[in-house]
């Protein structure tokens, strides 16, 4: 019985300290617990985060007290009961004498107010950039990226911050510069289909009173927080970053698609509707043969599409990847319809096209 309830607290207290997408969904994590006493983030930052984590390093340090109190109410009532009872109070005990040094002598000993203590001028009050701050901050052009279920980094129009469990880095932008260091790439299925580049990226101060620190991103979450940085991100060459997962598939579908023979034109190519940059060069021109037996369930056969040249070949493939199903791996041995007329076709139906005179 002790096993059991052993196990089961170790799994609690992981599912505490590091929540999984099952209990941030269930709204069991304690942001969103104590949501009535911390208030809305959006509307005081500063105070939000401040309470957000004294909260949690009490909590976090009474669980090995919570497991000794649920052993004793399970029936558990050995000797060493009681002296594990004393040791394991003396964790939250300590870190509730810390909490309360924190909140002392105007709460400069906070984690969150020591963030923004090296900008705030010598005899000056924190609560007057934190409340600069707190406007800024309800600004709707910032970006918020979440890095996993505790961790986030957020970009606002002046500041840079990364908010941890028991900690928060402000900086402001022009003071840092974000260099990428290492990068490995993930498979998200057994077989592959999917991949994901994460990157370590170090935020270097050029102030010698703010400390360095760091945050791990995948390549995509990158692209959505590059816009909100005033300065790119620094890539060293020995690090090569991988492109999103549709402009993969556009580059190996141009490939299959420059197999397929030419299709020449009696007219000038024009440019393409979709994108309006490149001209139109693909035509989709039935070429494969019917199947002699269609089967219940199976895709339609391929039709003849009688539209002109309007399409550029990277356009079609994103048209293509955006209505395909199932994993990356078997979108090119599916079907496609056009975007105009809605004629069925498979990728030995798309050709390059090209002027007649260009034959000549």
């Amino acid at each position: 019985m002790d096993v059991l309830i052993t196990l089961f607290y170790i799994l609690f207290s992981i599912c505490v300290v590091y929540p999984p997408t099952e209990f941030v969904s269930a709204g069991f994590t304690i942001p969103q617990v104590f949501e009535g006493f911390l208030g809305s983030e959006n509307t005081n930052f500063i105070k939000y985060h401040m309470k957000r984590i004294t909260i949690t390093v009490l909590l976090h340090a009474s669980l090995p007290l919570g497991y000794i109190v649920t052993l004793w109410c399970s029936g558990e009532h050995g000797e060493w009961l009681l002296f594990s009872l004393i040791a394991t109070a003396l964790i939250p005990t300590f870190m509730l004498y810390k909490v309360t040094c924190w909140w002392e002598y105007d709460k400069k000993n906070h984690p969150v107010v020591k963030a923004l203590l090296p900008y705030v001028s010598s005899g000056g009050d924190w609560r007057i950039l934190a409340a600069d701050f707190n406007i800024e901050f309800r600004g709707v052009d910032k970006v918020s990226i979440p890095l996993n279920a505790t961790n986030k980094v957020i970009a606002t129009q002046t500041w840079l911050i990364k908010v941890s469990q028991y900690n928060i880095n402000i900086i402001k932008q022009a003071d840092c510069a974000l260099v990428a260091t290492t990068a490995d790439i993930h498979n998200l299925a057994p077989a592959g289909e999917e991949e994901v580049q994460y990157v370590n990226i170090e935020v270097i101060s050029s102030r010698d009173d703010m400390k360095q620190f760091g945050f791990r991103i995948s390549t995509a979450a990158l692209r959505e927080l590059q816009p909100g940085l005033e300065r790119p991100i620094r890539v060293p060459e020995h690090i090569s970053l991988m492109p999103p997962l549709i402009e993969r598939f556009v580059h190996v579908f141009k490939e299959h698609v420059s197999q397929n023979p030419v299709y020449y034109v009696d007219q000038e190519l024009e440019q393409c509707i979709g994108c309006m940059q490149n001209p139109a060069d693909v035509k989709i021109n039935k070429r494969c043969d019917p199947p002699a037996y269609i089967a219940e369930g199976a895709p339609p056969p391929c039709q003849q599409c009688n539209c002109r040249v309007l399409w550029c070949c990277a356009c079609m493939a994103r048209w293509w990847a955006t209505r395909a199903a199932g994993v990356p791996s078997s979108w090119l041995s599916a079907r496609g319809s056009c975007p105009v007329c809605r004629a069925v076709f498979c990728l030995l139906d798309v050709s390059f096209a090209a002027p007649r005179t260009t034959a000549t």
